[in-house]
């Protein structure tokens, strides 16, 4: 990382290159030091303000896109899907920070792959099938930067909506169930107490016809998020070969766009997206 680089560079030169002329290490050091924290504090701060420059420009546009929604104009779709494009531009420029301050790369990718996977879902809502999978591939590359492993993942689990989007989107878009498997068993170890997570995995388990791996991951669920009532509802619904009901999850669930919302109308599915991590849980 640059910052860390920078101040590692002043604090070596502040403490040695005055010894070079005969001054004594014991009047250079602890000042070498404190220049280096100092100059790291302040990098960090200079770039943390230019990246939230970059957020709220692309907040901005979705805000615009909130605001189309309730528009009846000819031209609102069209408008409400360049605006995710514009938010989207706004959020690839603060790559040039990405080196600069420890996981700027990892939330902008998972912000530019959650609006793409927003778009995916009102061009699904606006009838627009031609592009459809396109547009859901090209959320896949941003919400796989997203993911990360270790102690990593653990700080930031916030970023689970888009570890589940990526999990969706593979199944969806790579028509691949094991890829979906893969992302959601490494999401449930992060935020194994997010009970969303562990029911998501086991519905694509079960429409999938994989009953029993359905109620295998269920039944984890129950033990890891044990204050989720609806996996045991749905653990036994399996059990009894009945359907699993997921409405319950409201918001949480349909942000994923498996189902729809019954009398669902468009400023109502604008709201299922989120655009940022964490949740409320069940």
């Amino acid at each position: 990382m640059y910052t860390v680089v920078t101040a590692l560079v002043l604090a070596l030169l502040v403490s040695i290159v005055p010894t070079l002329f005969g001054v004594s290490a014991g009047w250079t050091v602890i000042p070498g030091i404190a220049l280096g924290i100092i100059s790291f504090m302040w990098i960090n701060r200079r770039i943390a303000k230019r990246v939230e420059a970059v957020t709220q420009a692309a907040d901005t546009e979705m805000n615009k896109m909130r605001a189309m929604a309730s528009q009846r104009t000819p031209n609102a779709q069209g408008n409400m899907l360049r605006s995710i494009d514009n938010a989207v531009a706004r959020l690839k420029t603060g790559f040039m920070f990405q080196k600069w301050q420890i996981g700027v790369g990892v939330m902008l990718n998972a912000r530019i792959g959650m609006l793409l996977y927003t778009k995916w879902l009102l061009m699904k809502q606006f009838g627009q099938k031609k592009n459809l999978r396109p547009a859901l591939l090209e959320a896949i590359p941003f919400l796989e930067k997203s993911q990360i492993s270790g102690s990593k993942a653990k700080l930031l689990h916030a970023l689970w909506p888009a570890w589940c989007m990526l999990a969706v989107a593979q199944y969806k878009g790579n028509k691949s169930v094991d890829k979906a498997i893969e992302v959601l068993e490494a999401t449930a170890k992060v935020s194994k107490k997010t009970g969303i997570i562990w029911s998501l995995y086991g519905w694509i388990l079960w429409k999938e016809k994989r009953l029993d791996d359905a109620i295998a991951v269920l039944a984890r669920g129950k033990e890891a998020a044990p204050d989720d009532r609806l996996i045991p509802e749905n653990l036994t619904a399996l059990q009894n070969r009945k359907k699993m009901k997921m409405s319950s999850y409201g918001e949480q669930w349909y942000q994923f766009g498996l189902e729809q919302p019954r009398m669902a109308g468009t400023q109502q599915q604008m709201g299922h997206p989120r655009m940022r991590g964490g949740g409320r849980r069940r």
